[in-house]
């Protein structure tokens, strides 16, 4: 019986071992494909090898915060915030506070909401029935850790802990905020940021429970690629 030393064993087993690894990567690659789909897969190579930011663009009328980028309007009485939400890799997201300074309720509706990209076409959120397809499992939407410090720098009554207070309403679609409280919610829009480099959030209809008047809210945010 021939023997074989341990480099002529390795030897052997070199070209073995790369073949296998390339039939691992093939296979976790079809699988992602299998999956995730093809535009997954371009999103995949596109954070690598092109990595993306949403950044606020200047405008003189609002206020945008060093830390987080969040842009920040004063209308009628009602300061709205938007932030974008940097850990979210496979959707465009964005957390929205909507703080009411007046002395009467305001409503607003959430899934209201809509995304206009650089092509004029308005986008519609994803529905809560498909965000799991693109979410992690469990996964629970949270604001940037300097958002607090960033909102009280700027506005020191609003308070970003604790829950807000709202009153009840018959239209489970809108929530109601009381004077001097807030709201938070997040919205997610399919991944619009890698096909247009100027994104628009919309947040229309903050309505007034004095006078019905409506108050629209327009985030310009753009893609700053690496």
């Amino acid at each position: 019986m021939i023997k074989l030393d341990n480099k002529t064993t390795d030897t052997i087993h070199k070209p073995y071992n790369i073949w296998k690894f390339g039939i691992q990567i093939f296979v976790i690659l079809a699988l992602t494909i299998y999956l995730g789909g093809c535009a997954k897969v371009g999103d995949f190579f596109t954070d690598i090898f092109r990595p993306e930011r949403i950044v606020p663009v200047f405008d003189p009328n609002a206020i945008i915060t060093q830390q987080t980028g969040t842009v920040i309007y004063k209308k009628n009485g009602i300061v709205a915030m938007a932030v974008p939400l940097h850990d979210v890799k496979n959707l465009d997201a964005f957390g929205i506070l909507i703080y009411n300074n007046t002395n009467r309720w305001i409503t607003y509706k959430r899934e209201d909401c809509k995304l206009l990209d650089q092509s004029g076409e308005i986008v519609k959120q994803v529905d809560k029935s498909k965000l799991s397809f693109h979410l992690p499992r469990n996964f629970k939407p949270k604001l940037p850790p300097e958002f607090a410090a960033d909102v009280f720098r700027h506005h020191p009554t609003i308070r970003v802990q604790g829950d807000a207070a709202v009153l009840p309403t018959d239209d489970f679609k809108k929530t109601n905020v009381m004077p001097k409280n807030n709201s938070i919610f997040f919205i997610y829009f399919p991944k619009r940021s890698t096909k247009s480099n100027n994104l628009r959030i919309i947040v229309p209809g903050v309505t007034s429970g004095f006078n019905d008047q409506q108050t629209t809210f327009v985030f310009k945010f753009r893609v700053q690629r690496g």
